[in-house]
């Protein structure tokens, strides 16, 4: 029996074939996710990831020798771009990608509208141009024409589970990222709705992660090879379809999600709607699985960071590896050496993430000197990436009540030990690295295979464990103390000023 997983990623997709009970990866079908630039604006060209996700489907049919055994396809993607749809199917562009900043004054007229308080304590999350709403308001201002025409609109997952059944539907994961659904009842809020202005009809429906919602049209199972019996799910929000690779702990344990963005989830039995969890624009959500809720903050540019030091400093990704390698090595024999000429570097690329969240936020990088190196520089980088994270995860701990026993990591962090060291030395926490084969369509496979009976429980999953050095920590601790928080709270101001001022 055979399952294939799909990740809808930032930067790429990944059509995944794994072959049950052990979710080996059989082969993989990858692209660069097409996007279209203009300055700061961005968005993803819906027919060209459709056309390479049914080109991967197909390459993999191939792969085994019957077809039929291939039972179901369940589809992760990141969270609030929507496409547009009209009376013909057809795609109302533009389909803005979820970091698209052009929304910024829909997410400012929805508080205005809504309240700040009773937004988040309706949604679990707080007005940001990243949020669905926004963008379907924005589109709505800036194209009446095109928006007059729309029929349906749905998620990323949604659109490509559209095109393989002709259903509209969205899973609960990504339902409770669009601002626009009423996290208690876990159905869209019919006072937004009407606040809005905006006509139910063209909601998708809301179904349950990884569970089968429909089955591959007849016509396009001919043309890609598989059987109209191949069952479709929406397995949700990646960093949430991932965690189900390392059967994420209530309460106790968090995930770290390392991609081009980088994600701390902690799973609850309820949400927490009050104004402390607001102030630090935590996201709650409906997580995939057990009727769980999930809190979620993001760093919008962590792998991202590295892309740009390798893009600005480098000549390939392949030496951004070798110089980490050689860095853990000297880590490990002089790593107080390391910190105590450890440049300040806050990775606000991309405005920074809760919890202070600003879309303005500027990045910041200090202490360079005439005999500062390429690879001083991106030992900040990494630092800098966990400093922010404990920012996070010191949130967590203080808001909850909850310590946290250990953080389980997936994606292109745990083919970095150093990245991974770093995080237990900072974090003072015990690393546990999930060296999992794309862990986002491994887990909607799984999530897949859960919720449709094809398997009883979530395979155990191996992982490497790196824990904190105690004389590491102490040093780091004082230097997030003495002088990445100071310098944090400077530039928030200048920031803020600046902002003010412009």
């Amino acid at each position: 029996m055979y399952v294939i997983g799909i990740d809808i990623g930032t930067t790429n997709v990944k059509v995944c074939l794994f072959q049950l009970p052990s979710f080996e990866l059989v082969d993989l079908h990858r692209f660069s996710t097409p996007t279209k630039w203009s300055e700061k604006e961005s968005e993803f060209e819906m027919e060209k990831i459709w056309e390479g996700v049914k080109k991967g489907i197909h390459l993999l049919s191939k792969k085994v020798d019957n077809p039929e055994e291939i039972k179901a396809i369940s589809i992760a993607s990141a969270a609030q771009t929507i496409v547009l749809l009209d009376e013909h199917d057809q795609i109302l562009e533009p389909t803005i990608t979820w970091y698209d900043p052009r929304s910024q004054s829909e997410a400012e007229l929805v508080n205005d509208i809504v309240g700040r308080e009773e937004l988040y304590r309706t949604t679990g999350i707080v007005s940001h141009s990243n949020h669905s709403l926004t963008k379907l308001l924005w589109i709505r201002n800036q194209f009446p024409d095109q928006y007059a025409n729309l029929k349906k609109w749905t998620c990323l997952s949604g659109f490509i589970a559209f095109k393989l059944s002709g259903l509209y539907a969205t899973d609960v994961s990504l339902a409770s990222r669009t601002l626009l659904l009423d996290i208690l009842t876990g159905n869209w809020s019919e006072k937004l709705i009407e606040d809005f202005k905006l006509s139910p009809r063209t909601f998708p429906t809301i179904v349950e992660s990884g569970k089968a919602h429909a089955l591959l049209k007849a016509s396009l199972a001919v043309e890609i090879g598989l059987s109209s019996t191949t069952t479709i799910s929406i397995a949700g929000h990646d960093h949430m379809a991932g965690s189900v690779c390392t059967n994420l702990d209530v309460n106790k344990e968090l995930l770290n999600s390392t991609g081009t963005t980088e994600g701390l989830l902690l799973l609850k039995r309820e949400p927490f709607l009050n104004s402390d969890f607001q102030q630090y624009a935590i996201s709650n959500g409906l997580y995939v699985k057990d009727n769980l809720f999930s809190l979620y903050g993001s760093m919008p540019t962590a792998g991202y960071s590295l892309n740009w030091f390798t893009r600005n400093f480098l000549t390939s990704p392949d030496e951004l590896a070798q110089m980490s390698d050689v860095l853990y090595e000297e880590y490990q024999k002089k790593s107080t050496d390391f910190i105590e000429n450890l440049l300040v570097f806050i990775p606000h690329l991309r405005g920074s993430g809760p919890p202070y969240r600003d879309l303005h936020s500027k990045g910041l990088l200090y202490g360079l000197q005439d005999h500062t190196e390429k690879k001083d520089i991106l030992f900040s980088i990494f630092a800098g990436l966990c400093f922010e994270l404990k920012t996070l995860k010191d949130a967590y701990i203080e808001l909850t009540n909850h310590d946290i026993e250990s953080i389980k990591v997936i994606g292109p962090a745990t083919l970095n030990p150093l990245w991974l060291q770093l995080k237990a030395d900072i974090l003072n926490c015990e690393v546990l690295s999930y060296r999992t084969d794309e862990a986002v369509s491994k887990g909607a496979a799984i999530l897949a295979s859960l919720k449709q009976n094809f398997i009883d429980e979530i395979p155990v999953n191996l992982f490497d464990k790196y824990l904190p050095t105690p004389e590491n920590f102490q040093l780091y601790d004082e230097y997030f103390n003495r002088v990445y928080i100071p310098f944090s709270k400077v530039k928030r101001d200048f920031d803020l000023n600046k902002v003010k001022v412009t």
